[in-house]
């Protein structure tokens, strides 16, 4: 079972300590996402599961608002508490989680991954019914829908959660790239895997200098209605070390550019 209880610790699931701040969240999710997914796991049937556990914690725990409900109702429940579904957890709070909503509102929560491709997407309510929505690909936060056309059928709102890699700005995705001194000054080649999956080639050019931007065309949001967007890559490039200059004395000498 995939959903969260309220007997499990959201700290726990993210393998944090509860004094953690909101960039220990943000770098823990960062690595624990890499580490779980699904495309990183292949023939590993739990890693889908395990992504979405710790989806669902990010998703409360990365929210200041949520996370004091959280650790609010925490700390009032009983030492062993009877598992009950998250939903029905938090819908006590008038929270809604993922692909669930509850009697104060039908709000949906929804990955960054999920909203760029659209599609069908069944929505359980409170009750245990459930409703079938065909979301068009690339929708932005907070967008709305109804049921079907029929009169007094339920509207629903799309809250896409925050990325710990990616963010999108328009249908621009933007990504920070890491890379040496060393490879900034003679060029290098990184790969990065999308928010669609896809492996992408990244090339970055001699002499590139902190926060060079890098355009892939096409590489963005994608839609029904526009053209893709493009994938901005901004560089992070890290003071050289010891043993990039080094290595950049040893090919100065094997290149006859300086002498001993």
């Amino acid at each position: 079972m995939s959903r969260l209880t309220i007997a499990d610790d959201l700290y726990a699931v993210m393998e944090i300590e509860r004094s953690a701040s909101a960039e220990d969240i943000k770098i823990a999710y960062r690595r624990l996402a890499q580490q779980h997914h699904p495309d990183c796991n292949p023939g590993d049937d739990q890693a889908e599961e395990r992504f979405k556990r710790l989806q669902q914690a990010y998703s409360i725990l990365s929210d200041p608002e949520r996370r004091a409900k959280y650790d609010q109702i925490r700390a009032a429940s009983n030492p062993e508490p009877v598992p009950a579904f998250m939903d029905d957890f938090f819908s006590s709070i008038g929270e809604f989680f993922e692909e669930i909503f509850g009697s104060g509102g039908n709000v949906v929560h929804l990955s960054l991954e999920r909203a760029l491709r659209g599609g069908p997407i069944m929505i359980r309510g409170k009750d245990g019914s459930l409703t079938r929505i065909v979301l068009p690909p690339g929708i932005k936060n907070k967008f709305r829908i109804r049921a079907s056309d029929e009169p007094g059928s339920p509207a629903f709102t799309f809250r896409i959660l925050p990325h710990p890699v990616f963010t999108r700005k328009r249908n621009n995705l933007l990504v920070q790239l890491s890379v040496t001194s060393l490879d900034a000054l003679l060029g290098c080649t990184q790969t990065v895997t999308d928010p669609y999956g896809d492996i992408l080639t990244i090339d970055v050019p001699p002499n590139s200098r902190p926060g060079t931007r890098l355009r892939l065309v096409g590489h963005g949001v994608r839609s029904n209605k526009k053209r893709p967007g493009d994938l901005l890559i901004n560089l992070d490039i890290s003071p050289m070390n010891s043993a990039d200059r080094q290595t950049l004395y040893q090919a100065a000498l094997a290149a006859g550019l300086i002498q001993r």
